[in-house]
């Protein structure tokens, strides 16, 4: 018999011993899975408890100063906008204008009062054939504005001196309005023709511009009872950027922020190409 045939029997009796070691080793690894997980299902679901340095529902902003907490949590828009109309036509031709209606303006100039300030006016226009005590009704119109080519505002004066030709002085008045109106792209407000008709007084903000008549008391310069005359004032908006870029810079509320370096460089607005298509918001 050869040496392979005496270590046969030896070799199986090795392999069903380690067989029934794992076989052991798996029942008991089984039962310990099964005892463990009947313990979890009698205690119920894991509950997780908050950590104490760090409380549900804290405050976020508690450890900045009391300013930054108002100004964070304050229900105030910083810049409130709203929506505006500006004077996009030029000064000098509403001069001339106003000129072909029969107001005589004079040349749109620099004010000698107002450094950088431009204006252009007219001298008292009489309105209609004088009355029997040689008075006329008259109408006086001024333009000014902070800049060459920005109107900021619109004055004019009504004097009904002559009760007679009062009602000609209202129509000229209102042409006025008419052709401001028209350069500004906007019809008159009814209210505003209602109040320069009937002579009442009216105060009025309409897209940003400020509209004032102020009707003059006949009794403080001792005019008779059916004597009129109204102030008509038209200011008109400016408009500024209402934030500039560099206010949304990373922690640019913050009053140590220029301590930590200087102020970063914003890009210039791009300016459309004559192709892209530009839109305008009244």
């Amino acid at each position: 018999m050869s040496e392979d045939a005496g270590n046969a029997p030896r070799s199986r009796v090795g392999g069903a011993w380690v067989t029934g070691i794992a076989a052991g080793a798996l029942a008991v690894a089984a039962l310990v899975t099964a005892v463990w997980m009947r313990g979890e299902a009698r205690r119920g679901p894991t509950v997780i408890q908050p950590s104490v340095e760090a409380p549900v529902g804290a405050d976020p902003l508690a450890n900045l100063p009391e300013t930054d907490r108002q100004r964070l949590t304050r229900p105030e828009l910083d810049r409130p906008a709203t929506f505006k109309r500006m004077f996009m036509g030029k000064p000098e031709a509403l001069c001339t204008e106003l000129t072909g209606l029969g107001v005589p303006m004079s040349d749109w100039r620099p004010d000698p009062l107002v450094p950088g300030a431009w204006y252009c006016a007219s001298d008292l226009v009489a309105i209609g054939a004088p009355g029997a005590d040689g008075r006329s009704s008259s109408l006086f119109v001024n333009l000014r504005g902070l800049d060459k080519a920005v109107l900021g505002s619109v004055r004019i004066k009504l004097n009904g001196d002559n009760p007679r030709s009062a009602s000609l002085a209202r129509a000229a008045l209102l042409r006025v309005l008419e052709a401001v109106g028209a350069r500004y792209g906007w019809p008159l407000p009814a209210a505003l023709r209602q109040a320069v008709e009937r002579g009442h007084p009216l105060r009025l903000v309409e897209h940003g511009v400020d509209i004032k008549v102020l009707p003059e008391d006949p009794r403080l310069i001792d005019d008779a009872a059916n004597v009129r005359r109204l102030n008509v004032i038209l200011d008109f908006p400016t408009v500024d950027l209402l934030a500039p870029a560099e206010l949304f810079a990373p922690f640019a509320w913050k009053p140590d922020r220029r301590q930590r370096g200087p102020r970063p460089q914003v890009a210039p607005f791009a300016v459309p190409s004559p192709e892209a298509p530009v839109t305008e918001a009244e």
